[in-house]
């Protein structure tokens, strides 16, 4: 809960299915006295009421169900993606191949995650240079891709020129040149494996552990991938039943998995011994041979330089190649694409809000906000005037409530519509909790006016005078206590609970809980009013509409009024 006071949350009725039910048997007329008394009491001590309650400024309002929806009942959608660097729209259907980055020259740092700068290493301004070779630079940290000696050759296309250099500048083959050379190795491989039958002493897997070079990830993730799709190429033709046929979708397989079980016939159709799946036997078909000469390297490295030379499990995870432990392998990141998206009510499906498709606008198409359907209140104390000649008072103090001392507070309820409303208020005696107070709502039925233009209202008090122009000089039971265009104001009286008696009962073993001797009021406000019709909301035609015509709208919801916090005697 928010300390600072006095506040106003709102709740929603998502977060309890019961409440949802309850509210369902109450608009069809089936719900028994007894359970609607039980259904509308809400109590913001309970664990629970902390997902319902939020802001008015962050719910929104569904004008179909006309309820408001806090953000656990209405569903996302995603409009569109682009880049927050260069600001273009990326079509969804490259997305997924793209790792969800741009793929234009929009890299930030894996150091500091600032965005990237393409300079030269040359002056671009000399004539007799071609402005080359180029570099990705940090203007923050001052990393640059020097650093793992990589440079670019031009200044555009770095994503397709940063994928053809590893670090240290040397040349990354690509997908078919990867393939065409693990062809080549495995027909040397065959013919090593020949000269051994012939008197060899050597192992041809051996040999070429021992020649080649340790490859990089991605090398063993393509071999991998190439040998375990030609293992489940590998089907057997007699064998109907090959463990390697994963395609269950045909009518094919079907047929066969039934026949498995089928009693129908009565001979069992004779099948081979399913051929075994053999595991990697190489580096060329995927194998990771552990070296732990490489643990023992980066050992002595931590040692000699540090832990400051290791990366952080968010520079790790940012990488694409999760191998690599040091700051010198590290790579630019190419920048992480944004969505806009628009919010539709999870129960009707109506839009809630819209943002415009222009990647550089922040309007909005549509875009209801509660603030604009439900109305606002707020809490002060009434402080009395203070006397002619003498100073004036300090503020009142919300933290340092005095147990059983009347204290009196001014609620202020702003109507957000263009139609007057009728306001219903209703709270418990006594504050749900261990710190029981009394609360009193003077005036629990008023009227507020409509939020009308200011000049109609300067004109409308010029013809007739005004009802209520200002504070009651006294307060009495049934009146309220100021008015004004589209709010009215009426006191609440409020005796805090006693903390010495629940103090006492702690040494008998029961706890004073978190904020035990904060002063919350459930205040359920219910709303009244007529608005007018019109013959589209009601799927009828111009024809059989009526102008003018008003029907009687109703809403209730329940809110919780921060007062204070209770001192401790």
């Amino acid at each position: 809960m928010a300390q600072s006071f006095p506040y106003t949350y709102y709740s929603c009725d998502c977060y309890d299915s019961k409440a949802a039910t309850v509210a369902a048997k109450r608009a069809s007329a089936q719900l028994q006295p007894e359970e609607d008394e039980e259904g509308r009491t809400f109590d913001p001590r309970n664990p629970r009421s902390n997902y319902s309650l939020y802001p008015l400024e962050h719910l929104l309002y569904c004008q179909d169900c006309q309820q408001v929806r806090c953000p656990r009942c209405v569903i996302e959608e995603t409009l569109n993606w682009f880049c927050p660097s260069c600001l273009f729209e990326v079509p969804s259907s490259v997305v997924k191949s793209d790792g969800n980055r741009c793929t234009r020259n929009c890299y930030n740092c894996p150091v500091c995650t600032s965005p990237m700068n393409v300079s030269s290493l040359e002056d671009p301004n000399d004539p007799s240079t071609s402005g080359g070779p180029w570099i990705l630079s940090c203007p923050y940290c001052r990393w640059s891709t020097l650093e793992t000696r990589i440079e670019f050759e031009k200044h555009t296309a770095i994503t397709a020129q940063l994928s053809r250099i590893a670090n240290g500048g040397k040349p990354i083959l690509t997908a078919k040149e990867r393939d065409k050379d693990r062809e080549k190795r495995m027909e040397q491989d065959k013919r090593k494996s020949r000269d051994i039958l012939s008197g060899s002493e050597d192992s041809p897997t051996g040999d070429q552990q021992k020649s080649d070079e340790v490859p990089s990830h991605d090398e063993l993730f393509s071999n991998l991938a190439a040998f375990y799709k030609s293992q489940l190429a590998a089907q057997t033709p007699s064998n109907p039943f090959s463990p390697h046929d994963i395609n269950f979708s045909s009518p094919s397989s079907f047929s066969r998995i039934m026949n498995l079980y089928s009693t129908t016939t009565s001979k069992k159709q004779k099948r081979e011994k399913p051929t075994p799946m053999r595991e990697t036997a190489s580096t060329l078909e995927g194998l990771t041979i552990h070296d732990p000469s490489t643990d023992a390297a980066a050992i002595e490295r931590i040692r000699k330089d540090g832990w400051s030379s290791t990366l952080s499990p968010t520079q790790k995870l940012a990488q694409p190649n999760p191998n690599i432990r040091f700051s010198s392998e590290l790579r630019p990141v190419a920048a992480l694409l944004c969505t806009k998206r628009g919010k539709r009510c999870r129960n009707c499906r109506h839009i809630l809000s819209k943002p415009e498709s222009k990647i550089t606008s922040t309007r909005y198409k549509i875009k209801l906000l509660a603030l604009n359907h439900i109305p606002r209140l707020s809490l002060r104390a009434l402080e009395p005037p203070a006397a002619p000649g003498t100073p004036a008072p300090p503020p009142f103090d919300y933290s340092a409530l005095k147990s059983g001392i009347p204290q009196h507070f001014v609620l202020q309820l702003a109507n957000p519509l263009f139609d007057p409303i009728r306001v219903t208020l209703a709270t418990p005696s006594t504050t749900p909790g261990k710190v029981q107070s009394r609360v009193t709502i003077l005036c629990p039925q008023f009227e507020v006016g409509a939020n009308t233009d200011v000049w109609d209202d300067a004109l409308s008090s010029s013809v007739s005078p005004v009802k209520s122009g200002g504070a009651s000089s006294s307060i009495e039971a049934g009146k309220i206590w100021d008015r004004g265009r589209n709010w009215t104001s009426v006191v609440i009286e409020v005796v805090p609970g006693f903390l010495r008696d629940l103090l006492a009962k702690e040494g008998e073993g029961e706890e004073l809980d978190e904020d035990e001797d904060v002063l919350e009021i459930p205040v359920f406000v219910r709303l009244q009013w007529e608005a007018d019709v019109n013959a589209e909301e009601r799927g009828l035609g111009d024809s059989m509409g009526k102008k003018g015509e008003r029907e009687k709208r109703e809403e209730a919801f329940w809110t919780v009024v921060g007062v204070g916090r209770i001192v401790r005697l």
